[in-house]
């Protein structure tokens, strides 16, 4: 990593902070989730506005006409880069309950501000307890307060689509919850998967219309996992 990337990370480190430490504390006071779910939906946007702007970053968004401001989603996007989680949360204006793994709440400051938050911590190598904290992080969920959830399950290193995991799938027929595909594009010419230098770029995040989980149930992940894939791959998927 060369003097300047040091320098973009030294100042992502600091605005964390800024952001990160207030937001945490305020967060372990608030007396339910959909209060957290505003919070950190302030936060996450005005940290992700300033550092891609400072960074030379520009996001633009597609497709919100697709989805209802005031109802409450399962949105699920690819994941290529470090640089998705920012240009994501630029964007979709909703109070977001973020999917993250176990190992980020080791990260000073931006462990605690996701867990004082709602923020929905899985363990990847405890399936089961997985699946039981995706289905009791829906309870006292209200409004348009939604869930954002990367189906991959980790960032894909060459850029193509990995296989989706059934985590998400699971969690948005228990809830009901409309399924949203939201492609990513751009974040890896910013952030590479293996690398922490910083480039200046476009990114394009694109939402699809909802797919409805209504009198669906497990035997319908299969379907509801390929129209996902269809649509973060080729296009928009079929009527719901």
């Amino acid at each position: 990593m060369n003097v300047s990337s040091a320098l973009k990370w030294i100042f992502l480190g600091l605005l964390v902070l800024v952001f990160g430490l207030p937001g945490a504390i305020l967060g372990l006071v608030l007396p339910n989730k959909t209060l957290k779910g505003k919070l950190f939906l302030w936060v996450s946007r005005n940290y992700s506005r300033i550092a891609l702007f400072v960074l030379g970053i520009k996001v633009t968004c597609r497709g919100l006409e697709n989805v209802d401001l005031r109802k409450s989603y399962v949105f699920m996007a690819n994941h290529v880069s470090h640089a998705d989680a920012p240009a994501l949360a630029s964007v979709i204006p909703f109070p977001l309950h973020w999917v993250f793994k176990k190992e980020l709440s080791r990260i000073p400051v931006l462990g605690l501000l996701l867990i004082a938050t709602g923020q929905i911590m899985v363990d990847r190598s405890d399936p089961e307890r997985s699946r039981a904290a995706l289905g009791e992080a829906l309870s006292g969920l209200s409004g348009n307060n939604s869930v954002m959830i990367y189906p991959e399950g980790t960032r894909s290193r060459d850029g193509r689509l990995q296989s989706l995991k059934k985590g998400g799938f699971w969690m948005a027929l228990q809830s009901g919850k409309p399924i949203v595909p939201v492609r990513v594009s751009g974040t890896r010419e910013v952030v590479a998967a293996d690398t922490l230098r910083i480039r200046p770029g476009n990114v394009l995040i694109e939402v699809f219309p909802p797919i409805s989980t209504a009198g669906k149930d497990a035997h319908d992940i299969p379907e509801l996992m390929n129209r996902v894939r269809e649509a973060m791959l080729s296009g928009t998927p079929g009527p719901a």
